[in-house]
This record gives C-alpha cells, sequence and structure tokens, in this order.
C-alpha cells in the first residue's frame, strides 16, 4: 500500500491509525465488519507503544499518539529519528536530524480510511473479507491497482472485542506486521503537539 512512500515507515502508517485499541463495550453485531467500524467511531484518542517487524526480520519501536478524526503522531525509536504528522490533507514526515519535511496527499495512505470521521471498511473501492475463527475476527481491506494497492488484515480478539495487530502486504509483496501494547486512553492533547515543524529555508 502506497508504493511512493518510503518503506521503512509506510507499512506501520498504514495500518497505525487502523490499530486505535481502546477496550469499549459495543452493541453486539452479527456482522463483524460493522462491529468493527462502530468500534473506531467510538475512539477519540488513544497512546501506545508499537512493534513492527518486517518481512525480511528487520524491526522498528516507537510512541504512537492519535487524536481522531485526522491527527496521529508518530514517533519512531531510530538511531535518525523519524516522526510522521498527519493532517485532513498530508501526512508529513519529518526528519529532525536533517531539519526537513516531506509532504504527501493523505490519499495515497490507507491512513485515510481509518482517520475520518466516519470509519468506512467497506467500500466499492476494495474488496472486504472476514473470517471469524478461534476467538480471533480478521477483516482484510484489499485494493489490487491505484492508489495505496495492497492488503491491510486486522486481527481482533472477540471477547473483549479489541484490535490488537494489523498486517500489510503492499503491491510489492513486502509483509509487516504491527502490535500495539501499553496502551491508553482519554489523554487530553493540545493542538500544538500534532503541529509541523517549521524548518528555517536552506541558505
Amino acid at each position: 500500500m502506497g508504493a511512493m512512500i518510503d518503506r521503512r515507515w509506510m507499512p506501520l502508517l498504514a495500518g497505525l491509525l487502523v490499530v486505535i485499541m481502546m477496550p469499549i463495550t459495543l452493541v453486539a453485531s452479527s456482522d463483524p465488519v460493522s462491529r468493527a467500524e462502530a468500534w473506531f467511531d467510538s475512539i477519540s484518542t488513544m497512546r501506545a507503544d508499537f512493534i513492527q517487524v518486517a518481512s525480511d526480520g528487520t524491526t522498528a519501536t516507537g510512541e504512537l499518539h492519535l487524536r481522531r478524526p485526522h491527527r496521529m503522531k508518530v514517533i519512531y525509536d531510530l538511531e535518525e529519528p523519524l516522526i510522521l504528522l498527519t493532517t485532513p490533507v498530508w501526512l508529513h514526515v519529518d526528519r529532525p536530524n536533517d531539519k526537513t519535511v516531506t509532504s504527501y496527499p493523505i490519499s495515497e495512505t490507507p491512513l485515510s480510511l481509518i482517520l475520518r470521521e466516519k470509519v468506512v471498511l467497506q467500500s466499492k473501492e476494495f474488496t472486504t473479507t472476514h473470517l471469524v475463527r478461534d476467538g480471533i475476527t480478521r477483516i482484510t481491506l484489499k485494493r489490487d491497482v491505484g492508489e495505496a494497492a495492497g492488503e491491510l488484515t486486522l486481527e481482533f480478539t472477540n471477547q473483549p472485542f479489541v484490535l490488537r495487530r494489523w498486517m500489510i502486504r503492499d503491491a510489492a509483496d513486502v509483509a509487516t506486521t504491527v502490535t500495539l501494547q501499553n496502551m491508553r486512553f482519554g489523554h487530553r492533547y493540545e493542538n500544538k503537539f500534532f503541529a509541523k515543524s517549521d524548518y528555517p529555508l536552506p541558505n
């Protein structure tokens, strides 16, 4: 998904906003996809640690901060700092050591699906399937061509119904798994926390 974006962090982003895990009680639904949509729509803010594992064995860790709708900040724990920020229109990639910010349309990433005010996991634009087995619900969104082509699988526990993991497979067949830990909810964020860095122009 999002072949135009640097693969070091895009697989995480594809699922990052998808992984907003709040142990809330929802009205029971016979349709797992509708249940997942309602679960996302019930979330306001979340902070969590994450672990990302790629198909080649490489790993990354960091912090995720979310304020729905539209706002997310991802802070990677890397030797060279990397911060991701979202707005209703843009995904900003901030590299503090280089004092540079690169911006991409949010529509080029799957983030647009789960950052919007009303989450929709079923559309004519992609194929949605689900499987419920052994206490786990898996929902897969797949797009074969166009922007954000690839496959995203969301994995929920059923009791309680909580998203625990997601798997991304992009158009180049690169797979990534992301797991959240130490989730906290209800934090109050100031607007400036999600503000883009304003670095001076190079001489």
